[in-house]
């Protein structure tokens, strides 16, 4: 009997875990490997049309109406309930959990004697984000835990004593490389410095507006592509730029606009603290589009002479100094290598496991 595998995934938005992950998702359903459903925790994400249509969704929503607040304190486990509805019209044997956001959940697992899988796509910071209660669910209940890259494994490897197995994130290269487009670089013209992803404290984008405010006034646009979330430090953003616009944010709503404005940019700018890989960074190498980023751990894995720079020093002046700098040069950097991971390789991987 084929294996039944739920995803539990936030609310496919365009970040770069979420679009891996239905990447995988939809081919996995197209080569028939397992029998495929997804479980969202919130509405309204980018994606969603992008899902294959036979697979079957389902929204487990997290927020307690008054309602269900009654009967929890009353000792009725709402939640528990809500998954069994799910378990019932999609009777999983794997439950395959995308990032750390939701895996106190892990613990329904035994409830419903499934297999669990945990992606982990987070670095150490991002950790902070969770409790250590679970933190120890994960430890408990996750049965494999998949590991974006090298290094989270060996973020794990010392106390997560089950199998860890690096499904590293990557891009489909040959698809992304139809949207190249044919540049002659002109230093007198505007240089379109670009980048992508949630607008958030960890994709720096407090360093890329200093780095757009010190260039203003020079030869130089900025725009960001991606959209807010709900946190007040994207609000300061956005309110600090609405007084001196240096920043053109953009949100996308399909991969083809996405990439079609993507491939504009002169210079791919990466200014994020924490990525433990960076698909954004394939992205530009996939279009051919130099990189300067910021030493985030990930950077490092991805970019070599051939594509880009990488910048030791966080502070917006010494950044934007690189960034000129690197812009008299554009003509050296060569593309002419190949990519470090192969999306194909990497979904065997993951076939092999499921299987």
């Amino acid at each position: 009997m084929a294996n039944k595998l739920l995803f539990f995934v936030n609310n496919l938005n365009r970040t770069g875990s979420e679009t891996l992950i239905l990447n995988f998702i939809n081919d996995l359903n197209e080569q028939n490997h397992s029998e495929i459903g997804i479980v969202l925790l919130k509405k309204g994400g980018d994606l969603v049309p992008e899902i294959a249509p036979n697979i079957p969704v389902f929204y487990l929503d997290l927020e307690f109406t008054l309602t269900e607040k009654l009967l929890f304190h009353s000792g009725i486990d709402v939640i528990g309930n809500k998954l069994a509805k799910i378990h019932y019209q999609f009777p999983a044997t794997m439950w395959y959990f995308n990032t750390i956001n939701h895996v106190s959940l892990l613990k329904y697992k035994t409830r419903f004697n499934c297999k669990a899988f945990v992606h982990v796509h987070e670095m150490i910071g991002r950790f902070e984000s969770i409790n250590k209660n679970e933190l120890y669910s994960m430890i408990e209940y996750c049965d494999h835990l998949i590991a974006c890259s090298s290094l989270v494994k060996e973020l794990f490897e010392t106390f997560f004593l089950k199998p860890i197995t690096v499904i590293n994130s990557t891009i489909d290269f040959e698809k992304i490389r139809q949207f190249k487009k044919s540049k002659n670089f002109n230093p007198n013209n505007k240089v379109t410095v670009l980048t992508s992803g949630t607008i958030s404290y960890n994709k720096g984008a407090d360093t890329f507006y200093e780095i757009a405010k010190l260039l203003s006034n020079n030869n130089y646009e900025f725009i960001w592509l991606g959209k807010p979330n709900q946190t007040a430090f994207s609000e300061i953003i956005r309110l600090k730029n609405l007084q001196n616009p240096v920043i053109q944010f953009i949100p996308t709503h399909s991969e083809s606009e996405y990439l079609e404005l993507f491939s504009q940019a002169d210079v791919f700018l990466s200014t994020s603290r924490e990525e433990s890989m960076g698909l954004v960074l394939m992205e530009a190498i996939a279009l051919e589009i130099p990189i300067l980023a910021t030493n985030s751990g990930g950077s490092t894995l991805i970019i070599n002479d051939q594509v880009g720079e990488i910048c030791q020093d966080l502070r917006p002046e010494i950044i934007a100094q690189q960034l000129v700098a690197m812009v008299e040069h554009l003509d050296k950097f060569s593309f002419s290598g190949k990519p470090t991971f192969h999306y194909s390789e990497e979904l065997e991987k993951l076939i092999q496991i499921v299987q």
